[in-house]
């Protein structure tokens, strides 16, 4: 698509949540489960996998990325060592102090974002990120319906009530979401998607 597309299409800096996770097999439930809980409450969910551009520099782009959402989630639960190099993949925690720096040294728009960061157990990032203390991870136990219920708690108490109605109760969401997973080929296969983020979050249903 061309530069000039991508830029009409993009969505509102304030309606736009990037997602910084893991794109493996195991974590795919827990992705589709905030992408749709973000999209239940009216926003639109970025990440890595929306780029693919081999003339560009990939940490670069995805500054860019962060810098053009309002919102961030990182989810930093991923420590476990790779099986087959035997090292831990530091991505995640990468990405989400590239968020932070604009945060705190950013332009005043950038010092607005909203940032949500997961973890799977209570207090690991004690053990595994500890500068991060008093920044409130929330903890998912790698559960899908809780995932849901921290974006959409998260998500309803930065909107504005004077523009916004309040999204659909987490259980709702979480109702929704299970529908979908059983819907979501039909309606894949019929609108012909074909993208990186749909093929992730679409092939295992």
């Amino acid at each position: 698509m061309p530069a000039n597309s991508r830029e009409k299409n993009k969505p509102a800096w304030s309606r736009s949540v990037f997602i910084n996770c893991p794109f493996d097999e195991a974590y795919k439930p827990l992705m589709r489960a905030a992408c749709f809980a973000i999209i239940a409450c009216g926003y639109t969910p970025r990440c890595a996998l929306d780029y693919n551009d081999s003339g560009a520099v990939r940490l670069v782009e995805i500054a860019r990325m962060i810098s053009e959402c309002g919102f961030s989630i990182h989810d930093i639960s991923r420590v476990e060592l790779d099986r087959a190099s035997r090292l831990p993949r530091f991505n995640m925690p990468l990405e989400l102090g590239m968020d932070l720096g604009l945060r705190l040294q950013g332009s005043a728009r950038q010092k607005g974002r909203r940032t949500l960061i997961l973890d799977a157990v209570a207090h690991q990032y004690d053990k595994t990120l500890s500068d991060i203390s008093g920044l409130d991870p929330q903890f998912h136990r790698n559960d899908a319906r809780t995932v849901i219920r921290h974006v959409r708690d998260w998500l309803n108490a930065y909107r504005d009530p004077a523009i916004d109605g309040g999204p659909p109760g987490a259980r709702a969401i979480y109702d929704d979401y299970l529908a979908y997973t059983t819907i979501a080929p039909d309606i894949i296969q019929a609108l012909r998607l074909d993208s990186p983020l749909t093929n992730f979050l679409t092939s295992t249903i």
